[in-house]
């Protein structure tokens, strides 16, 4: 929308000065009020009639104009912003549904289950032939790459937990005392 500029107005406090000066009456100055006021009214005159039309021009033309340029690449940007969110929360609403729904593959109780109850499977439990597990499936998650020590004692395994179709992996070692306690596990 091009912007207007009103010309300067002959009122207040662009009024005409006052001529009516006794003190000027009987010389030469009683002219210069007259004088003044024609000054200032070329002045108004020129700034209205040729210098308001070209700041006109200048103000619709290159600053509203870059404005308006301005303000459709945020737009833009904006609107790009926008897709993106909503991208990735129709991406989460899916990720979310495969969590929690009714038929879900891992509703909330099962993988609460799996997690925190330490329920497993017996057929989900692998032996190496000297009879120590190597692999424990439990629920969504697969205990793997079991190690052992000579002395028997578990040296560290490896850990998938997969929710949603997102994989998580982590491993573990364990170090222990000279007499044989568990000092730490440390992830790895």
């Amino acid at each position: 929308m091009p912007l207007t500029i009103p010309p300067i107005p002959n009122a207040a406090p662009f009024a005409a000065f006052s001529d009516n000066v006794g003190i000027f009456s009987n010389s030469k100055a009683r002219d210069i009020p007259a004088r003044l006021n024609a000054i200032a009214q070329a002045l108004k005159d020129h700034i209205n009639t040729l210098w308001l039309a070209t700041a006109t021009g200048f103000i619709n033309g290159t600053v509203i104009a870059g404005l308006n340029a301005a303000i459709a690449k945020i737009e833009t940007f904006s609107n790009g912003i926008e897709t993106r969110i909503n991208d990735q929360m129709a991406e989460f609403q899916v990720n979310l549904a495969s969590y929690l729904g009714t038929g879900a593959g891992y509703s909330v109780n099962a993988a609460n289950a799996a997690l925190f109850t330490g329920a497993i499977v017996a057929g989900d439990v692998v032996y190496d032939v000297a009879g120590r597990a190597v692999s424990i499936r439990q629920g969504p998650r697969l205990i793997s790459g079991i190690t052992y020590n000579d002395d028997g004692t578990m040296a560290g395994y490896a850990e998938e937990l997969t929710l949603g179709g997102i994989t998580y992996s982590r491993a573990f070692t364990f170090s222990y005392t000279p007499d044989g306690q568990l000092a730490a596990v440390t992830e790895v």
